[in-house]
This record gives C-alpha cells, structure tokens and sequence, in this order.
C-alpha cells in the first residue's frame, strides 16, 4: 500500500472588500455555557459587509446587551415556556414555582466530549423532565431564530422582503469549542435543521494581527480554546493553524463551582442551619458572578458577596449588612484550578514558536484576574497580550461572519487521525499474529485488525485538499457483486500512530471510533477486474481503489476513488461523523 496527497484549495478576500458573489443572509450564532450571542450580514454582491450584532431581546433594556443567558424553561408536558433574558426575570421564576417548571442550564456541558467532561468532577445539572438533549439545543435555536429574524427585519432596509427572498438560501455558522470534534458537530448541526435553518456552516473563527505568528485564547463559559496561527500573507490575508488546537474545561463556571463550595463549607462550620447554608450560598455565588468574578483583580484587596438581607449579621462568617467579607487570598484560589489550566494551555501551544501576541477573547477573557496573571506570565518574554474592547459582544459571534465573508483560514490542523482496517499477512514468527483470527484469500493467509493510516492527527493540512492511500481487494471471481462496495473510516484520537487497532481478542483498542462509512456501486466494473496469479499458483483479481479525505474549513469528507476506462471516477462524499448524544 502506498500513500499520496493532492493539495487543493480556494482563494481568500479580504472583509473590508465588496461581496463578489450572489446575495445572500449569514448568521453567526455562539451558544455558550452561560452566555449566548448572534450576529448577521447581509452579503450584497458589490457591496462592502457590515455586521450586525442581535442587541434587542425581549426581557433586556434594548440596545444595552449583545449576548443573552443560554438558559430556558420547561413545563411538565416539555414544552418550552421561557428563554433566555425572560426566564431570569421575577415573572417568570414566579411563574416556574407557580406552575412547577424545571431550568434548563449549563447544558452545553452535556455536549463535552468525554475527554473535556473527566477533567473536572464536575456535576452536571441533570436536564428537565428527561428531555432530551437534542430537543433543548433546538428550541433554544428555534428561539434564537425568531427574534433574529424580528431584529434583522427591524435594522435591514426593506427587511421583511430580504428576508423572505433570501432565507431559502441563508447560511447559519455555529461556532463551537475547538476541542469538540466531528460528533458535536453532527449534534449541532441536526438540532440546526430541527429548528428551522435550512442549511449549516459549522465553524469558529478568530482574529488575526498581520504579519505576525499569534496566538488566541478563547476563555468561554465552560472551556478554553488556543489556537495559534501564522500568517502567511496580508493581502489577502491568509493565516495557517501550526499546530492542533488545544481545549480545557476551565471556563468562568468553575470558578463559580470553586466559590460556592467554599461558601457551603464555611457555612457549615459556623453551624449555619442546612436551609440557610443552601440559600445564603446560591445567593452568594450569583452575587459573585455579576460582581466580584467579573472585576477581581488584586489579591491584597479584600472583597464582599451579598449572601442576606440587608438586615442579617453573623460575626462568625464575616458577615455584616448581608455582606460576607472575603480575603482576596481566598478569591484567588477560586480562580487558580481554572488559571493555571490556561497558563499551561497557552504555553504548550506557543511553545518553540516566536508568537509576538496573544488574543485574549471571550466571556471569562473579560476578567481582569485573568489578563493580569497571562501578562505576567508571556509578556516578559515580549509576547502581547491584547483583548477585545467591546466588552457587552459575543465576539466569537462577529468572527464567524467574518470568516464565512473572508475564508482567510487557509491551513487547518486535525485533532485526530483517520484510516481504515486492513489486512496484513500472518507471518507466525511474529508475537503480534499469534493468537490472532486468520482468513485466507489467494494470495495467502492473512490477520485482520491492523490500523492504516491516511491521515495524521496535528499535523497542519491545506484546506480543500485531499488525502488519499491506494488499495486492494482480492477476489476468486471475476464477476463479483460490487453494487456495495464499502468501506469503514475510522477516527484515532490518541496521539501517535499505533500498528493495531483492534486487541487480538477482536475487540477495539482505547481511542478508536467509527467515523463514517464510504460506498460506491461498483457493479458496472464485473468482469473488468485485473486477472493475476498468486506464487502459488492461484489464480484471482483484483480491483485497485483509493480511500480519500477532503479537508474543509470546518468540517472532513471521506469518499471512494477508482480508475474507469482512463478515467477516475468517485463515489459519494460522506461527511466524518461519530454518534453523539440523544
């Protein structure tokens, strides 16, 4: 078997040039832990883009916020009753103890990827009445659907009509950690489809300083994502990825999870009534997250939560006027579990490479605490950390329109490696054959469960271009039925490239998943197959094909290839899935 790799790809503009190409509405959506946000254009060929971010939303002060809280309702039947802004106000937390409604939050960390979700034991909020994960995402999507199309048909010149006219063709990009692989993506994708879009682009895109080799740190509500990029030209701007991205869980909620556990203990020391200690603790950690989380920054200062009424004292937890006095050494160490991920992240990501800044982006990026510990960590050694100004945006939002408008992403690195199964001939002086299952085909006997790999996980790769590995299939007949020819894709996501990738029981080995499965009808090539002759004198054939991958810019294609009367030919392209969740 050999290998070969036919490079490909498509040219990038710049976003600040008009729109070459047919008219169109994008969306970017960012669904985050805690916080999400949209932003839209509409692409009129010869005319120059401009983003509009979604900041009216029913249960906000209008033009105030560009982001709203990933959270909804459900009543006892299922059904979506409250989202977003709405499901925060009075009305409606009256409404749920009223009519016995269950939140549903913090439910993207259902979609983590095994991987993500054991690196903290973290309990994750069970989800209301059992509904099912894939009916949450797409009624939140369903809603988030609606009031774009109110706010875009509000702020678009005759904004009814383009809609109306263009939303058949509208494309939607779905922004999502760079640790999530091609299972979310599935996942994100077909809740997309159930809540009305037509069409989806799932992608994430990231800012860039001309001329330089940077990094971007993504600090969201659940995990933080680096990515580092060199740019390879300006005009148009061209940027590669140099290395796979890396992903923690260590996002804004567990610095939430650290403060209320330190809350639960103190309270319990005091002996504090167990009714009490639950109260004064959630009330504590939400005071926390919209004060004292969002501007910690020096360690010698002390800070306060609101825990209590006005009216409640207690000497033993520090606490006066309802407030709880806390040491800025104790509100440090709230952060540090999540901090110290991220300075590890980073460093490995940057490591070997003259990275001259670092894009510190994201909800959580917007922490003082944070830019104060990543500066004093990178800039010493002349690297910039630098931030978004616009603190109220989703910006991962905003990127995503830029990206679908510019394609300036050029090379995009792998998480995982990709191949197929294969047979190798037993020889039985080798301890891996023994005690391995055996066929026997013309050519000679044969062990199955080795691992043949056409694509290598981190390593950069044109977007567009196509991998591929020649091989073979042994037959007796020359008139086999081909009508199915398939084969399976499998994705490795270890690092590495292992020679087996099943036990000798037959079993998979860790790390191993079912990708997807390629077919073509091969039927019409009965009886064109190469005749041979074994060295021992058996005579077969053969039918000689290629195992391909495309690389897009978000998102992997496998498909068969095969020579057809001095013409090659394909089969149908499937996209690399895995199973997700319900």
């Amino acid at each position: 078997m050999n290998g070969e790799n036919a490079p490909g790809g498509s040219g990038s503009r710049s976003f600040d040039d008009p729109w070459d190409e047919s008219s169109r509405i994008v969306i970017g959506i960012d669904i985050g832990t805690t916080q999400t946000g949209v932003a839209f254009a509409f692409l009129q060929k010869g005319v120059k883009p401009f983003i509009h971010r979604v900041t009216q939303w029913p249960g906000q002060v209008q033009n105030l916020h560009g982001k709203i809280p990933t959270i909804l309702w459900y009543d006892s039947t299922k059904k979506a009753v409250s989202f977003g802004a709405e499901a925060l106000t009075p009305q409606a937390e009256i409404a749920a103890e009223d009519e016995g409604w269950a939140i549903a939050k913090y439910f993207k960390l259902h979609l983590h990827p095994p991987h993500l979700a054991d690196q903290h034991k973290l309990k994750i909020e069970p989800l209301p009445f059992s509904v099912p994960l894939s009916q949450i995402y797409s009624d939140f999507l369903g809603y988030v659907l609606k009031h774009t199309q109110t706010y875009f048909e509000g702020h678009v010149t005759t904004g009814k009509q383009v809609w109306q006219q263009y939303k058949p063709t509208m494309e939607v990009v779905l922004a999502h950690p760079n640790g999530w692989g091609i299972r979310e993506q599935a996942f994100l994708r077909s809740a997309a489809v159930k809540a009305g879009f037509t069409s989806i682009n799932d992608a994430a895109t990231r800012v860039h300083f001309p001329g330089m080799t940077f990094a971007v740190c993504d600090a969201g509500g659940s995990t933080v994502d680096t990515t580092v990029y060199s740019v390879k030209s300006s005009k148009p701007i061209r940027l590669e990825e140099t290395r796979a991205s890396d992903c923690v869980q260590a996002g804004a909620i567990f610095i939430d999870k650290s403060a209320g556990e330190y809350l639960r203990k103190v309270f319990q020391r005091a002996g504090l009534p167990q009714k009490d200690i639950e109260d004064y603790a959630t009330h504590g950690v939400k005071d926390f997250e919209i004060h004292s989380k969002r501007t910690f920054k020096d360690v010698t200062l002390d800070q306060s939560v609101e825990i209590a009424w006005i009216t409640y004292n207690n000497t033993a937890i520090r606490a006066r006027r309802g407030q709880m006095k806390l040491q800025g050494s104790e509100v440090k160490a709230f952060f540090d579990i999540c901090v110290d991920q991220i300075l590890d992240s980073v460093s490995s990501q940057i490591e070997g490479l003259s990275v001259s800044h670092i894009l510190l982006v994201g909800g959580f990026g917007e922490s003082p605490f944070l830019r104060q510990q990543l500066k004093q960590r990178f800039e010493p050694a002349g690297c910039d950390v630098t931030t978004t100004s616009d603190q109220a945006s989703k910006a991962v939002a905003d990127g995503t329109i830029i990206w679908y408008a510019s394609n300036i992403v050029m090379k995009r690195t792998p998480q995982y490696s990709y191949g197929i199964e294969v047979l190798v001939p037993y020889n039985p002086r080798t301890q891996e054959h023994k005690r391995r299952a055996t066929v026997k085909w013309p050519t000679g006997t044969y062990v199955n469960g080795s691992w043949s790999q056409i694509v290598l996980g981190g390593v950069p790769v044109d977007c567009d271009s196509v991998s591929r590995r020649a091989y073979y299939r042994e037959y007796p007949t020359p008139n086999p039925s081909l009508n199915n020819f398939a084969e399976d894709i499998w994705c490795y996501t270890f690092k590495g490239t292992p020679e087996w990738m099943r036990f000798k029981s037959g079993t998979l080995m860790p790390g191993f998943q079912l990708a997807c499965s390629v077919n073509a009808d091969l039927n019409h090539l009965r009886g064109a197959l190469r005749a041979q002759t074994s060295p021992k004198g058996v005579r077969y054939w053969s039918l000689s094909f290629n195992v391909c991958i495309r690389f897009g810019r978000t998102e992997h294609q496998a498909f068969l290839e095969w020579e057809e009367k001095g013409a090659t030919r394909t089969g149908e392209a499937r996209l690399l899935f895995a199973s997700g969740p319900a």
